[in-house]
């Protein structure tokens, strides 16, 4: 199976030309943005045969190293939905600053990577097209889990990554992938893919098999894994976070951080009952929700929105409303969406019911349009690949001092219920150890210890830092 053509504005180097002394200092790359067509396939899931009948149109935002990008890294980034946390706060060349304007970031990964932003299916500015002559209206099968699951939603990202890198071949660095809370989740998936680990998963994707197998990168589709307070401890992971969230030590920490003691109520409990956010529970839960609301207000706003993309909405011929009112979302916006009103004005009107962004889409837990088992918080499927994976994969992971949400604390002992303590070493402060046959492979920590679940909102300069510094090896 071909994948679609990367659609929209372009991002191909533009030359340079001569520099006045005789030497072509190389291509010079632009931000750019716009939607990669994922097909129609027949997959399995759980030994179920299932045919994804719709094409996603998966919208990346792409922001090319300042020097010398043709061979920087390249990282793709999202968080557990859209991406447009990672993508607001702390990655790329602009951001939100305290106020919520969209301004210059100091510290950009830029500096010494290439970045790719991508939006899972349904989420953020994706959406899906029907089957010629089908009617821009979703069905049931189209917004049920066999198709918003965490093995069609990594297929599906991985399908889309490969397609950018293929009509991107003058970026030659390796590829790394950063995930973001549940986006470790997508994450450890891919590498099982990448990998060609099927046996790990209860999934089967020919057409993933073949593009695998097509990729012409000249260098290393699965360099590294950057992990932001990432999930990838599956059903283990739940059960350790909860007992994190029972640790006596956690529960005082969250009692002073608002000058008052929990008592004999766990950190998460307690939190809850003084207003404070799990995702950092220094934070009120208003002041938390206000933050991620603007990282959404910046997408639905086209002046914020061409600031923080580097290219405006309305060159992006896929969201022109005439071609974006062939497709659809499942799910429709609710009172956590900003109004439109000015993407609409700027875009055109879409048919009722629909949006052009969605932080979510029915994979996020709370928004499924059926009841479901989620097997990344009740099996350990995941952790099994994630620990296969990190054999080969270097890990980086983050340790946000004041999250409860995904606290780093409980990944040993939600490694150790699915491999054996024996395995797993925890001596030194900074590293996580995992033992295989062959040796010891480690697990990178990072401190952030005025940051909760979103390391790059807090502390982005600390963590650009240290991201430099591990990709150059220290």
């Amino acid at each position: 199976m071909l994948l679609g053509p990367a659609c929209g504005s372009s991002g191909a180097a533009v030359p340079q030309g001569d520099d006045g002394g005789g030497v072509d200092s190389g291509p010079v790359f632009a931000p750019a943005a716009g939607f990669v067509d994922v097909p129609p396939r027949e997959v399995t899931v759980h030994g179920k045969p299932v045919s994804v009948a719709t094409t996603a149109r998966i919208f990346y935002s792409f922001r090319p190293a300042d020097v010398d990008a043709a061979d920087r890294p390249i990282v793709f980034l999202f968080n557990g939905y859209a991406a447009e946390i990672v993508r607001a706060f702390g990655t790329g060349p602009t951001g939100l600053d305290a106020t919520g304007a969209v301004v210059p970031n100091p510290t950009p990964l830029t500096a010494f990577a290439n970045l790719v932003y991508l939006d899972p299916r349904q989420s953020g500015y994706s959406y899906d097209l029907p089957p010629p002559g089908a009617p821009p209206v979703p069905s049931a099968e189209d917004c049920s889990p066999d198709i918003f699951n965490e093995y069609v939603d990594a297929a599906d990202v991985l399908l889309a990554a490969l397609s950018f890198l293929g009509t991107h071949p003058e970026l030659r660095g390796p590829v790394y992938w950063l995930g973001e809370s549940y986006g470790g989740v997508r994450l450890t998936w891919i590498l099982a893919y990448l990998r060609g680990r099927w046996d790990l998963a209860p999934y089967t994707d020919e057409a993933v098999s073949v593009a695998v197998a097509a990729a012409r990168h000249p260098n290393s589709l699965a360099a590294g894994q950057i992990l932001l307070e990432a999930w990838v401890g599956g059903g283990p992971e739940a059960e350790a976070i909860a007992a994190v969230c029972e640790d006596p030590t956690v529960a005082a920490a969250v009692g002073a951080s608002a000058g008052q003691s929990c008592g004999d109520a766990g950190a998460c409990a307690c939190a809850a009952t003084l207003g404070l956010s799990p995702y950092n529970y220094t934070y009120t839960t208003a002041f938390q929700t206000q933050r991620a609301t603007e990282a959404i207000e910046a997408h639905v706003d086209p002046g914020a929105a061409a600031t923080l993309l580097g290219v405006p909405l309305e060159s992006i011929p896929e969201l022109a409303p005439a071609e974006r009112a062939r497709g659809w979302k499942c799910l429709g916006p609710d009172d956590t969406i900003p109004s439109e009103g000015a993407l609409e004005a700027a875009l055109g009107a879409l048919p009722s019911g629909q949006a052009y962004y969605l932080d979510y889409s029915p994979l996020m837990p709370g928004r499924e349009t059926q009841t479901v088992t989620l097997d990344w918080q009740t099996t350990s499927a995941e952790a099994l690949a994630f620990v296969d994976n990190l054999h080969d994969v270097p890990a980086l992971l983050t340790r946000g001092a004041r999250d409860l949400v995904v606290p780093t604390a409980a990944l040993p002992p939600a490694l150790e219920a699915a491999i054996g303590a024996s395995r797993v070493d925890t001596s030194l402060p900074d590293v996580i150890g995992v033992a295989y046959a062959d040796g010891t492979r480690a697990i990178a920590v990072r401190d952030y210890a005025a940051a909760g679940h979103m390391i790059t909102m807090v502390q982005p300069a600390d963590f650009a830092a240290d991201l430099a510094r591990w990709l150059g090896g220290e």
